[in-house]
């Protein structure tokens, strides 16, 4: 998949949700009327119209934004997730979370997501969900599972393609720390309420993350339309149970995003 791709799914969506709100409002006034219903038509129509009117907006900005992303093409081989130290972040409807990671040529590189879904959790509250236990996938640009992510409100466990405990994220320590390797740690830093940026750092003082919105080189943006798509920077020595727990932060900070 590329950016325009996804930018085009993504306006089929918008496009698919201004059609059920309107065929529901539809359905509705059509019932009402049959049965000779006394309903307040206002208060009643508002709501659909609104979703409706939002969601035919957000497609049109979709379908521009395809229309506008120059067409991409791998340019820099077989994009293997947890090696690129450069990713665009874009988002998908999920109960929880559902990033799609693309490198700076426009191609997908992977995606990281809940590994199962059950129909019901779209619909409880937000507060319920996110005090269940979820376990999130790291899949590559093939769909081939590399990474998995146990998580509860506590912590989050790391875990490899071979199915061993690689460390640990815990969101509430100090905002953020992840314990690796046999002891070593990163420092989360930064809000997602007070700042768009989002930093981990090694004990040394040396920035190893950076999560960044409104920052793109010039020659990116031919593929990536929206200023703000958020860049995900990492240091290139950085070790995948390292990678992993940068995952497990950015899972963190986007729960819920686009629920």
């Amino acid at each position: 998949m590329s950016i325009q791709q996804y930018y085009q799914q993504a306006a089929n969506i918008r496009l698919n949700g201004s059609i059920v709100s309107a065929g529901m409002l539809s359905i509705i006034l059509t019932v009402s009327l049959l049965l000779s219903w006394d309903i307040p038509l206002l208060v009643v129509a508002v709501p659909f119209l609104s979703v409706c009117f939002l969601q035919y907006n957000s497609y049109l900005l979709y379908r521009n934004r395809s229309g506008e992303s120059k067409e991409s093409k791998s340019l820099y081989g077989e994009k293997n997730l947890l090696s690129q130290n450069h990713l665009m972040i874009a988002f998908a409807p999920a109960p929880a979370i559902r990033l799609l990671f693309f490198t700076p040529d426009g191609m997908l590189a992977g995606e990281l997501k809940e590994i199962e879904i059950k129909l019901w959790r779209w619909i409880i509250p937000y507060f319920i969900d996110k005090r269940m236990t979820k376990q999130l996938g790291i899949y590559d640009a093939h769909g081939q599972l590399i990474g998995r992510l146990l998580s509860d409100p506590e912590k989050t466990k790391l875990v490899n393609d071979k199915d061993e405990i690689d460390g640990f994220f815990y969101p509430k320590m100090k905002s953020g720390t992840a314990i690796v390797e046999g002891g070593k740690k990163l420092k989360l830093e930064g809000s997602k309420w007070l700042s768009s940026d989002l930093f981990f750092i090694h004990a040394n003082g040396r920035k190893a993350v950076k999560l960044q919105k409104g920052w793109m080189p010039l020659e990116w943006s031919q593929f990536f339309i929206d200023a703000n798509t958020p860049v995900l920077t990492l240091d290139y020595s950085l070790s995948t149970s390292e990678r992993l727990a940068v995952f497990a932060a950015v899972a963190n900070y986007y729960e819920y995003y686009n629920h």
